[in-house]
């Protein structure tokens, strides 16, 4: 992706996300707007009901108070009634009540006996015990003895308003209001009339009044489940402050309803449609979407003028440096961007300075490499030749090295062997010898010098020789390999030492008197059984490693058909790929199938298998081993 293409990605990214988050940050506040809009509506609304609640109750003990003066002044009015018959009285009465929408009207002596009544024929219902009880007979006989002046009795249990004044005569007026007649004034300024009046205002769905034990008292609007709401009344009653709460698809919020001393003494519950809030929400997204899409469009537009402006010296700087790479750069063609005095300006002369120095630079380096390639031609020319030279003497000694072994063993029809060496590098370590002392002992030598290469082949000459001189002069192996000892441990200036088994063969009658100076034990495959055994060790130290060391002296008897096996670690040691050893083991079962074998086929055996064992793995160790048959003398064998 292009320099400008990153920046007008970068740009729209950016302009994208501070719209999505000031759009989130608004709708957030717009909804924690309307909650709180919400909630103190509630809360107004609360207090309108509970403000109309108590007008009410004031309002109608006020309209008791005037119907009851009312009653009195008609009462007076009545009392006006003088020099009429019973009868008179009675019609004037029934049409005082008929104007007045009264319930009655009556007219009794001090003797509680009604004198006159608005009923007509009404009999004498006040008279004695049949008095109502809520009108009290004290105060009507001191109303008709003229002891009281007036006398308001009350709502009835006959829903009847009785008020009594006193008349002339020892007479008392009593006039009654049915108090239905408030209902209607009661009802039109009663909460749940003004709860329905709310209804459908401001989205309001439902109102519910309850009191501080949440008891329901008034309620206007679709029912709901109290349990959806009453954890709202208890933290509006409980906090003094709106609770609010979306549910069932509505807001809710309930307000605390206080007393005139600012007691809680209830709540109001009202239900409210969320269509505003999911309509301010949806308002909020769409018009935050069209804004995106619209500073999106007017900053991509600048963002892609800016950032071809911007890119352009850059991709000139770029195309300067693959000329650079591909050496054709030409300084000049920057002059026009290093002219400008700004931030790319700088950089552009910064960068053909550089450009120039960089092809100096090289064109000099180029000079040094040539010359540097001459000379290390003429050396690498030097080494090969001194490399083929000492491959030449390497070969020569590794051929003179093979020519030290001996072949062929000597001449004797009670034995026959053979032995081979296969060195890890040019020249080996190991060696092995065979030699006759007299006409009937053979001596037998296996050896393996620590280290390889040329130091290790030239101590392995020393080791032959003085062995091979010490064997001359000594018929004890054990006696051979001590003075070898001392003689290798006196000219040993790189502390090398050497592992041998010296062993002395009598071909007359197949006893073998070794000594071993810290070398692998031989092994003796028996033709009797084809059992192939270990040679008893002898303990025996490395010859080298101090000298005055005593080396201890055995014997093996060989039968006739016996195989003499002597080898070095090479063979037990070698590993293939994995790191894995070929081991005695292996050696041991190769050489439990040879008792009848040829020694030739006996040693191609051993190095056949190491060599199938081994694979493509490099050689670590010099690989050496002897095979010697006993046969036993001429008429043993043909016995």
């Amino acid at each position: 992706m292009t320099l400008s293409r990153r920046l007008v990605l970068t740009t729209a990214i950016a302009i994208a996300l501070a719209i999505l988050v000031t759009s989130i940050v608004f709708g957030l506040l717009g909804r924690r707007a309307l909650v709180e809009q919400a909630e103190g509506q509630a809360a107004v609304v609360a207090r309108i009901i509970a403000e109309s609640a108590r007008l009410t109750e004031v309002s109608l003990e006020e309209t008791e108070a005037v119907v009851g003066d009312i009653l009195t002044s008609l009462a007076l009015t009545a009392d006006h009634i003088e020099g009429r018959t019973a009868a008179d009285l009675s019609d004037r009465l029934a049409e005082i009540v008929a104007r007045g929408g009264l319930d009655s009207i009556w007219l009794i002596d001090d003797q509680l006996n009604v004198v006159a009544s608005s009923i007509g024929g009404y009999s004498a219902v006040l008279r004695g015990e049949e008095v109502p009880v809520h009108l009290s007979r004290q105060a009507l006989l001191d109303l008709a003895s003229g002891e009281r002046y007036s006398a308001d009795f009350g709502p009835s249990t006959d829903g009847v308003h009785y008020v009594g004044v006193r008349a002339p005569g020892n007479r008392a007026i009593i006039v009654g209001q049915p108090v239905a007649a408030l209902d209607a004034v009661r009802e039109a300024n009663s909460v749940p009339v003004l709860m329905r009046e709310l209804l459908d205002r401001d989205n309001i769905i439902s109102i519910r009044v309850v009191d501080d034990t949440q008891k329901l008292l008034a309620s206007a609007g679709p029912q709901a489940e109290p349990a959806s709401y009453a954890d709202l009344i208890s933290g509006a009653i409980a906090t003094n402050a709106p609770s609010s709460a979306i549910r069932l698809g509505h807001f809710w919020v309930a307000a605390p309803i206080h007393d005139i001393a600012g007691i809680v003494i209830g709540a109001a519950v009202i239900e409210m449609s969320n269509h505003r809030l999911n309509h301010l929400l949806w308002n909020l997204l769409l018009y935050g979407t069209a804004a995106c899409l619209i500073v999106i469009a007017i900053g991509v537009t600048i963002a892609t003028f800016s950032a071809r402006r911007i890119a352009r010296p850059v991709e000139a700087m770029t195309q300067a440096a693959q000329q650079i790479d591909a050496r054709t750069f030409a300084p000049e063609s920057l002059d026009g961007l290093a002219a400008q005095s700004d931030e790319l300006g700088t950089l552009a002369r910064v960068f053909r300075h550089m450009a120039i120095e960089v092809q100096r630079r090289e064109e000099h380096l180029e000079q040094l490499v040539r010359a540097r390639t001459k000379e290390l031609e003429q050396k690498n020319q030097l080494l090969e030749e001194a490399a083929r030279r000492v491959e030449a003497e390497l070969m020569a000694a590794r051929s003179l090295q093979a020519a030290m072994l001996p072949q062929t063993l000597p001449a004797d029809p009670a034995f026959t062997g053979t032995a081979a060496m296969l060195p890890a590098r040019e020249m080996g370590g190991d060696f092995y010898d065979f030699f006759a002392l007299d006409d009937r002992r053979l001596g037998i030598v296996i050896a393996d010098v620590s280290g390889k290469g040329v130091s290790a082949a030239f101590f392995m000459a020393i080791s032959r020789t003085v062995l091979h001189a010490q064997a001359r002069e000594q018929a004890s192996p054990g006696i051979c390999l001590a003075r070898s000892n001392d003689a290798l441990c006196a000219q040993n200036p790189m502390e090398l030492f050497v592992t041998a088994f010296y062993g002395i063969l009598d071909a007359a009658t197949g006893q073998l008197t070794y000594a071993n100076g810290g070398h692998n034990p031989p092994l003796a495959v028996r033709r009797s059984d084809g059992v192939v055994e270990e040679v008893p060790r002898t303990g025996g130290l490395a010859l080298g490693v101090m000298p005055e060391v005593a080396y201890t002296e055995r014997t093996l008897q060989l039968q006739p058909g016996d195989t003499l096996f002597l080898y070095t670690d090479g063979i037990s040691e070698a590993m293939d790929g994995g790191g894995r050893e070929f081991t005695e083991a292996r050696l041991k079962s190769v050489l439990s199938g040879t008792d009848m074998q040829s020694v030739d086929l006996v040693l191609a055996s051993v190095t056949d298998a190491v060599s199938d064992f081994v694979g493509d793995a490099p050689q670590s160790d010099d690989i050496t081993c002897l095979v010697i048959r006993y046969l036993g003398q001429p008429e043993t064998a043909a016995a």
